[in-house]
């Protein structure tokens, strides 16, 4: 955990990723809050607070007396949450940043090129 930003959103993302890169398929169980609790040594109001806000969103869903599970098309939603903000912030403030710092951008071009081939 970090003091960037408010812990019950580090959780919802370390669960969107999880969604995101397959640790948890639609309709399966995922850690319960008890155990996020105790992975991240957090409180678990914070553990209760992080799933659910991931149900209201429709990401998970409670299986009555078993969990909360992966809902169907929850990959989707969060890719596609996720992509609006990249397009959206991401990119406007490292082009912002690239700029103050006299970065061209064919110097960004280029470098973003050369991530991509470190990265297959």
């Amino acid at each position: 955990m970090n003091d960037n930003q408010p812990i019950f959103q580090q959780i919802i993302e370390i669960i969107e990723r999880d969604i995101i890169t397959g640790v948890y398929q639609v309709d399966e169980l995922i850690i319960s809050t008890t155990q996020i609790a105790k992975v991240y040594s957090v409180n678990h109001t914070t553990a209760v607070k992080a799933v659910s806000k991931l149900a209201d969103a429709g990401v998970l869903y409670k299986k009555r007396g078993i969990g909360m599970c992966v809902a169907e098309g929850a990959k989707e939603k969060i890719a596609t949450r996720r992509r609006n903000i990249f397009l959206s912030v991401t990119i406007s403030m490292m082009l912002a940043e690239s700029k103050a710092l006299g970065i061209t951008l064919d110097e960004l071009i280029e470098e973003i090129k050369k991530k991509e081939g470190e990265t297959r």
